[in-house]
This record gives structure tokens, sequence and C-alpha cells, in this order.
């Protein structure tokens, strides 16, 4: 489980703005998932952050 916060932190260095991680996050998500709509890898846990489960095949 990652918070939006600590992707900032470890990605920028801490400068960054929480709501760019998010678009971020979405745009992967249309990448990667058969179903961007019901996501399977990379899931949004409303209020803590990203929870990253399984490897796509």
């Amino acid at each position: 489980m990652f918070d939006r916060n600590e992707l900032v932190d470890r990605l920028r260095g801490g400068h960054g703005d929480l709501h760019t991680v998010a678009v971020h996050v979405g745009r992967i998500q249309e990448k990667i998932e058969d179903n961007p709509a019901d996501p399977r890898l990379i899931i949004t846990v409303r209020g803590l952050g990203y929870r990253f489960d399984g490897v796509r095949q």
C-alpha cells in the first residue's frame, strides 16, 4: 500500500501535486489493465492510496 504522499516523496523528492499522482496512476491503469473501470493490478483504496496486486502476464 502506498499513499499519495509517499509516492510524491519517492518519485519527486516531496515536490509535487497529489492530484498529479492520481492522474498518472489513472493513465497507467488505462494502459495496463484489461478493464480500467474494474482494475485488478493497481487498486485505488479511497482515503488511503494505492495497492499493487499481482503481476500482469
